[in-house]
């Protein structure tokens, strides 16, 4: 009878692991994730983006297009790029985009907006020109057609795509480049 006894106690011991130690492995990390820890093994890791660390974390995205001004206010991402030569192609400022919107929603998870302009800037004149705008939420963002943004050529900007990323194509944009 007490070896039943042991068996028994065992046996709900190791089910009480079981189901206790992973609630207190996501309340861990619960923990860690408010305080900004991040995870080295994490394979989908992520960084929350504040204004102490705004500069820092935009630095490792492989942009080709220069920033021109970064704002960030209570989960919106504002980010300014520029077109400073005639050598930027349509598929640069594509690609470009789909990184800034890939950083904003698969890399953080405390964007839920970012707004998007991509600006011409004529040195000779000193002047700016606002080419492409694009409003996209956290909602509507799936990482299909970030992909689709990243691989979509020279080729004008699907109707899918514009609605999907509000994207907003000022004149000179289309006179230039389309």
């Amino acid at each position: 009878m007490n070896r039943w006894i042991l068996m028994g106690c065992t046996m709900l011991l190791c089910i009480g692991a079981v189901i206790f130690l992973p609630k207190l492995f996501s309340f861990q990390t619960l923990i860690a994730q408010k305080k900004g820890v991040i995870s080295v093994f994490n394979p989908h890791a992520s960084t929350t983006l504040s204004n102490d660390n705004l500069v820092d974390t935009l630095s490792t995205v492989p942009f080709t297009l220069p920033i021109s001004h970064v704002d960030w206010k209570t989960s919106t991402l504002s980010l300014d790029m520029k077109v400073v030569t005639s050598e930027s192609t349509i598929t640069d400022i594509y690609k470009n985009m789909a990184e800034a919107i890939s950083f904003s929603f698969e890399n953080t998870p405390n964007v839920n907006r970012l707004m998007l302009r991509i600006i011409a800037e004529d040195k000779w004149v000193n002047t700016s020109h606002l080419l492409l705008a694009a409003d996209v939420s956290r909602q509507a963002w799936s990482e299909e057609v970030t992909n689709e943004l990243r691989n979509h050529a020279e080729a004008p900007l699907s109707d899918h795509l514009k609605q999907t990323f509000r994207v907003t194509e000022m004149k000179l944009w289309l006179n230039q480049f389309k």
